[in-house]
């Protein structure tokens, strides 16, 4: 099978649902609430999807200070991409219920591991049961493949990274968070409030449309237009998450080479005493 299109629609999985190349998966997670995801996995699913847990399969447990959402350890993780039949020669499409949050993380997290054969659904599971699709709470048993990782490092930054480029104000930060939160009026998640020095914001959710589809690929490049001629561009959010959405957007628009992920966010960053923190002056209460 040809490597996929980036987003795909509901009706290109639909006409390649039973080939023995396609792994479905399902990423639904809400953050109130961890167990939510697997519930309405278990209540419905698109045919023949298997499960991927935020938290369990896509993190590592959250060591404090630190990310809320660091990267899993890689051997178990591969093993947890074996056992979903997911390896070479395998078209993986992953889907959630949370406008493509984390089935882009999922998606970034495979193109990091050197799997380029991704692909997120456009609509997540919302889109499915609206053109009238298949459901079912079976859950499939796959046959295993092998997964032979070949982790792309440059794809990735570390605290360390950040920290230098504020400090030499070189490349580019762009924060993927809701504009309250990145101004420092609000924070719902970490102990700190603001943004990192010098970064941009540019929201996740601009990416969809008011239906929660993913925007065309002359929109989204005129979106990101402004960052086309600059390098390192690095995307951060609250968790790295997210801003995943950001990296595939840009990749939806034909960008490259794509930007960067500091994995470890605002929540790694704010963690840390020393870090500047940055805030917008809105003038409120003036």
């Amino acid at each position: 099978m040809s490597k996929p299109p980036v987003i795909v629609p509901c009706q290109w999985l639909a006409e390649r649902l039973d080939a023995p190349e396609i792994v479905v998966v399902d990423c639904r997670f809400d953050l109130s609430d961890p167990q939510a995801g697997r519930r309405a996995y278990e209540t419905g699913h698109i045919p023949g999807a298997v499960y991927f847990d935020l938290e369990q399969d896509l993190s590592a447990p959250v060591q404090k200070p630190g990310p809320r959402h660091p990267l899993p350890d890689m051997d178990r993780f591969v093993e947890k991409l074996e056992a979903a039949g997911i390896g070479e020669g395998v078209t993986v499409v992953c889907y959630d219920g949370q406008q493509g949050m984390v089935a882009a993380r999922l998606w970034w997290m495979l193109r990091y591991l050197g799997h380029d054969a991704v692909c997120v659904l456009d609509g997540g599971f919302q889109a499915w049961c609206e053109a009238g699709l298949p459901v079912t709470a079976e859950v499939p048993a796959r046959p295993p493949r092998r997964f032979v990782p070949r982790v792309r490092p440059e794809m990735a930054v570390s605290m360390a990274d950040v920290q230098r480029m504020v400090q030499e104000r070189s490349g580019v930060l762009v924060d993927a968070r809701a504009p309250e939160r990145y101004r420092g009026e609000v924070e719902p998640l970490d102990p700190v409030a603001g943004h990192i020095p010098g970064a941009r914001n540019l929201p996740w959710m601009g990416n969809l449309d008011a239906s929660g589809r993913w925007r065309n690929p002359k929109e989204l490049a005129e979106r990101f237009a402004a960052l086309k001629r600059q390098e390192p561009v690095v995307m951060y959010c609250g968790s790295g998450v997210s801003a995943c959405v950001n990296v595939l957007a840009m990749a939806h628009a034909g960008f490259e080479p794509l930007p960067r992920l500091y994995v470890g966010s605002w929540s790694e960053w704010c963690s840390v005493a020393g870090n500047p923190v940055a805030k917008v002056d809105t003038g409120k209460g003036a």
